[in-house]
């Protein structure tokens, strides 16, 4: 059991994990991996997703910028920070994200499995997540950690076709993940 007292924290270099929102009103899921770190929440407060703002859109430049943060609505989970195992913490903290993409025009399908565009693009994510003892909602709940956060990678976009679009291809957003990795895009 973690004691009350605030340990641990620094700067983090993400090695790996994601980051996903879903739905026009979901907030992030997310599991995040370092040296000597795991961060994993779920159930957070809608942050400002810019790709959620797709409704619709059309084709060309896409933003991937966004903005979460809470004070104790970022979610609840696990978490292991300078060896120390955390069962079930509740997050505050804020974490952005930018990057820009590309939404191309696309053939028209009429087939449903084919009637979504995809834009996949570099990001970077900075921001700091604090852990806190208890569960979410509670005030006033002891510090245990706050860790400063850095890590780039792929952002992948799922768009469905908007009903309403005809000859202009509208798009509404379905679902983003910010994929932590070393991967990085050709040149195009």
């Amino acid at each position: 059991m973690p004691s009350s007292k605030k340990s641990h924290g620094g700067n983090h270099v993400l090695t790996g994990g994601w980051l996903r929102v879903e739905g026009a009103d979901g907030g992030p899921r997310f599991q995040f991996f370092g040296d000597h770190l795991l961060l994993a929440g779920y159930g957070a407060d809608a942050g400002n997703c810019r790709p959620q703002q797709c409704r619709p859109c059309t084709a060309g430049p896409f933003s991937l910028e966004s903005t979460f943060a809470g004070n104790n609505t970022f979610g609840v989970g696990p978490s292991v920070v300078g060896g120390t195992y955390y069962q079930a913490i509740s997050y505050a903290g804020t974490l952005h994200i930018t990057g820009s993409g590309q939404l191309a025009n696309t053939s028209p399908y009429t087939d449903a499995r084919k009637s979504r565009a995809v834009v996949i693009a570099p990001f970077e994510l900075t921001g700091n997540l604090i852990g806190l003892d208890g569960p979410e909602g509670v005030q006033d709940k002891p510090e245990l950690f706050d860790v400063t956060l850095k890590g780039s990678g792929i952002a992948i976009v799922e768009l469905e076709l908007d009903p309403s679009s005809t000859k202009e291809r509208l798009y509404n957003f379905r679902d983003v993940t910010y994929n932590i990795t070393h991967f990085r895009m050709p040149k195009m």
